[in-house]
């Protein structure tokens, strides 16, 4: 998978215009606060539909509306032309001039993005490590990403009842119902991937870390999977009391351990970044095998928080993906193609 070119308007600070990329490694060199992170957050907006922020607008220049990324996708079966747009809280998506939902565009495209802030995976809240396990299981199986936001909507309308005054028990089994249906088969789908995911992240670990020390990652499931109905039950004066749904996929956490050990808890930011570095890899090698063919690697700030060992690691892995966009304050080596930027604009150096 390539991406041909990349259009922008009115995306943070990078100059609207179209950006043309060839196969094999390139550079986009420039200095802090330049808009190197920027340009690589558009592409893999483009990509992949995702946009880690809180509101939209915030990704608008100011003075704007709207804001919008496009680009030009070759895969194995031909061109693909993806677009996003951006307004205050709305997202639309369109694949060769059709509209579609935005969770679709991993259906034609794929990236990954690998950034210094990936070791906030390992050292932070349980959300962000489900949510990297969530995004990850959604574009792997379309089906998952569906039933998540069925999932999500019904936990919504369940704790709405749940904050009522006075809440009776039919009140909550007709949510109860939709809980457990989705519920079983979001944990059915997670186990699966997460075996596969399990195996390539301890295996590229034990390459990077180059130590006796053994990654292992869990689901930390609030509930057995066999036992659901029985643990909802049981939770119910609790939640009533609390207002909020207090077990079921969503509360569940992707557990870190290195050497048996939460990460969480004593990993050092080093291995806490070798750890993520590793489990970034493994969500390249199962975007491959879904897609038959490699994913754009998007990596940000190549040598930050990286001993010499690691650099070379992930440019070793930027020379065998077919395609990487690479971005520090200087250019990796065997660069095929180097940008500058400077304040949102580029120039082939």
């Amino acid at each position: 998978m390539l991406l041909r070119s990349l259009n922008t308007l009115n995306f943070r600070n990078l100059e609207s215009g179209k950006l043309e990329f060839r196969s094999g490694i390139t550079a986009i060199v420039g200095g802090n606060g330049m808009g190197k992170s920027n340009l690589l957050e558009a592409i893999f907006l483009a990509l992949t539909g995702v946009l880690e922020v809180s509101k939209l607008e915030t990704v608008v220049q100011l003075g704007e509306k709207e804001a919008f990324v496009g680009a030009e996708v070759e895969r194995d079966d031909g061109i693909t032309k993806l677009e996003v747009g951006l307004a205050p809280g709305k997202k639309m998506a369109k694949v060769d001039g059709v509209k579609i939902r935005v969770s679709e565009l991993s259906r034609h495209a794929s990236a990954v993005l690998i950034r210094p802030e990936d070791a906030d995976l390992i050292h932070g809240s349980p959300s962000l490590r489900r949510g990297f396990l969530d995004a990850l299981v959604s574009r792997v199986s379309p089906r998952y990403g569906q039933l998540l936001q069925q999932y999500e909507r019904v936990v919504q309308q369940r704790n709405a009842v749940l904050k009522l005054e006075k809440v009776e028990d039919w009140m909550l089994e007709v949510w109860d119902e939709k809980l457990l249906e989705y519920g079983t088969e979001i944990m059915k789908l997670r186990r699966r991937a997460m075996k596969r995911l399990t195996e390539l992240a301890t295996e590229a670990h034990s390459h990077l870390a180059g130590n006796n020390k053994k990654l292992e990652l869990n689901l930390l499931e609030t509930a057995r999977l066999d036992d659901l109905p029985l643990h909802l039950k049981e939770k119910r004066r609790e939640e009533m009391a609390r207002g909020s749904t207090a077990i079921g996929p969503h509360r569940d956490d992707l557990e870190v351990l290195l050497s048996g050990v939460k990460a969480a808890d004593y990993a050092s930011r080093g291995e806490a970044r070798t750890i993520a570095l590793a489990m970034r890899q493994a969500e390249f090698i199962l975007l491959s095998e879904k897609f038959r063919e490699p994913p754009v690697l998007l990596l940000d700030d190549f040598t930050a928080e990286l001993d010499s060992h690691r650099r070379d690691y992930l440019i070793a892995l930027a020379e065998q993906a077919p395609q990487a966009i690479v971005t520090g304050t200087e250019a990796p080596p065997r660069a095929t193609k180097t940008f500058g930027i400077e304040h949102g604009k580029l120039g082939i150096i």
